[in-house]
């Protein structure tokens, strides 16, 4: 994940990362928050694409998660991760 946000920050004018995750899996929450993910408060609602995929859980959607860019370069200069 580190290198990904190195090279898009490297490659892109970004200013922030967002990351949408299922705010059911709450371990996957707290492991981006611990890389410096803050969580929004904006809810979307779960992508539906029966050719592709069908959710085997009902009610999905998805919380975004945002980490500026600048902490991302400043934690990829100090070896936090």
């Amino acid at each position: 994940m580190q290198q990904a946000e190195q090279w898009a920050a490297r490659t892109w004018p970004v200013r922030i990362f967002v990351m949408a995750v299922i705010p059911q899996r709450r371990e996957l929450i707290e492991f981006y928050q611990r890389r410096g993910y803050r969580r929004t408060g904006r809810i979307e609602p779960f992508p539906e694409n029966p050719a592709l995929w069908t959710p085997k859980v009902g009610g999905l959607c998805l919380e975004l998660l945002e980490k500026p860019v600048q902490q991302a370069q400043t934690s990829l200069n100090s070896g936090d991760y």
